[in-house]
């Protein structure tokens, strides 16, 4: 065996045995050797879809920005060109899933909207009262969630991103999505700014259930938060296209007694 080997392995002796020692020492002196403590692990991967998600998120100002506000009033205006119709219209929402949308056409009457969280309702000069029931009412309960950016692994547990495409004339991220209730959907995020500017999917109504394409643009902030200021809603099965323009927003005004529902509606529930 040669010097340098015996060296060697003397000194790894000497060092286990002063560890021993060490160790006996502490533990005659009542202390245990501190363990060291353990490395946190890494976060996760974000998957493609979460990372457009999250992208979205941060695009429209941010989840603290989301989360300061609890209740909302739009107010705009809403157009039927094929029908030759314009008037005024306000959404009235409050968190966590109740909204109210009032739209007065001249010449028409009223049309109102609402879901106060348990059940929703329609009224309007052509049809009167009316409870919605079915997939009309899951569709309105969802639609009304006032955190929806914040909510879609809830509302979608099925995702999967389908890469880029073209949106009205813009690159985006497609992400195919599978609602609670099995309706498929598209939703269409701006390649270079990340918000949310197209959605294809089925709506269902009286007459029935019919696709429809949604095109928001003219993005303006209020309150923190990036609001498309022009909506475009297409309904290619009945050659009618609906446009709902936004001239202002508030935050934390709405009271709850906002989605009361009318006296119509209660004697339905009744």
């Amino acid at each position: 065996m040669s010097f340098k080997s015996t060296s060697h392995k003397a000194l790894l002796a000497l060092a286990c045995c002063g560890l021993i020692l060490g160790a006996c020492a502490a533990y005659e002196a009542g202390e245990a050797p501190a363990a060291a403590a353990p490395e946190p692990p890494p976060p996760p991967e974000l998957t493609e879809e979460q990372k457009i998600i999250a992208r979205y998120i941060e695009a429209s100002g941010g989840e603290d920005a989301i989360r300061a506000h609890t209740s909302m009033t739009i107010k705009g205006g809403f157009e039927m060109p094929a029908m030759g119709m314009s008037g005024d219209a306000t959404t009235y929402s409050l968190a966590p899933d109740k909204t109210l949308a009032l739209i007065s056409l001249p010449g028409m009457g009223e049309i109102v909207t609402g879901t106060n969280g348990d059940v929703a309702w329609a009224e309007d000069p052509m049809q009167g009262p009316r409870l919605l029931d079915g997939q009309m009412l899951a569709d309105a309960r969802r639609q009304a969630r006032f955190y929806v950016q914040l909510e879609y692994d809830d509302l979608y547990p099925e995702q999967k991103a389908a890469g880029e495409t073209e949106w009205n004339g813009q690159t985006v991220h497609q992400l195919d999505l599978v609602d609670t209730d099995g309706n498929e959907s598209s939703h269409y995020f701006a390649a270079d700014t990340g918000l949310l500017i197209g959605i294809e999917a089925t709506q269902t109504n009286e007459m029935g259930t019919m696709d429809v394409a949604i095109t928001m643009s003219d993005f303006k902030e209020f309150g923190g938060i990036l609001v498309p200021t022009s909506t475009l809603m297409s309904m290619p099965s009945m050659g009618m296209e609906f446009t709902q323009t936004v001239d202002s927003v508030t935050f934390d005004d709405v009271e709850p007694s906002v989605f009361e529902p009318s006296d119509a509606i209660k004697a339905l529930l009744e």
